[in-house]
């Protein structure tokens, strides 16, 4: 039988007994009409696994009943960085949801030339707290207990000007029109993260990609087919774990 996780913020300890957030009881109890006694399981982002059971205390309020605690940790044994060039609408959620699903490490959004969206400086904080709360219902429903984190939004001369002050020693950049395949490139070590640079929709312009080769990273073509921005995150990432990673 499947175990209900929800995310829970803090250390747990045997035997305690914690009242879940307005938000996770609202879930437990009207989205999935949990009842009394429900077996459940916590995780706190940070690798620890708490299981227990679910005490309904009223209508709209719950207990959490811990019985035992563990560290878990079946992150990817490859550590990725998602550069997501910022998309519209459903497509950038999509992008983050299943990057998460496939093991990503952490994203880091950015915005580039060709970016249709526009966010004030009040508004940015904002959305990336909701795409954090995506990342975290992803991490739920696919069992991770290491919660990706989603890293403050910059624009791409900023990204870049960064990468190349920590001196960042693996990247691949998506380009289309690139002659290179991932079969020719070598397998970095694998505490070195590697860096995924992918374009919003209508892609990188060709500055963008010449300025990402002049900081170190490697321009490769996914096949003969273009793949919209929200399809070639996941793969990428699907790929790398089929060479490197979980599914190797």
């Amino acid at each position: 039988m499947r175990i209900t996780r929800l995310f829970l913020e803090g250390n747990f300890q045997e035997n305690e007994t914690i009242a879940l957030p307005k938000e996770q009881a609202h879930y437990a109890l009207t989205v999935l009409r949990l009842k009394n006694g429900y077996l459940i399981e916590a995780f706190n982002g940070k690798g620890l696994v708490a299981r227990g059971k679910l005490v309904v205390t009223s209508r709209r309020t719950a207990d959490f009943s811990i019985e035992s605690v563990e560290e878990s940790n079946n992150e990817s044994p490859i550590h990725t960085v998602l550069v997501q060039g910022i998309s519209k609408g459903d497509r950038m959620d999509y992008s983050i949801q299943k990057a998460v699903e496939l093991g990503v490490s952490a994203i880091q959004p950015v915005f580039t030339e060709r970016c249709d969206v526009k966010l004030q400086d009040d508004k940015l904080e904002k959305r990336r707290n909701q795409w954090q709360a995506i990342v975290i219902n992803a991490c739920e429903q696919s069992g991770r207990n290491l919660v990706p984190e989603i890293l403050p939004i910059k624009n791409y001369q900023a990204w870049l000007t960064e990468i190349q002050a920590n001196q960042i020693l693996f990247g691949l950049v998506l380009d289309p029109y690139s002659n290179n395949h991932i079969a020719n490139v070598a397998q970095p070590k694998t505490t070195t993260p590697i860096h995924l640079l992918i374009g919003p929709e209508g892609g990188l312009t060709d500055s963008e990609v010449e300025q990402s080769k002049k900081a170190g990273l490697t321009p490769i073509q996914l096949g003969p087919r273009i793949l919209r921005t929200e399809t070639a995150g996941p793969a990428i990432l699907a790929i790398l774990q089929t060479l490197w990673g979980d599914f190797s």
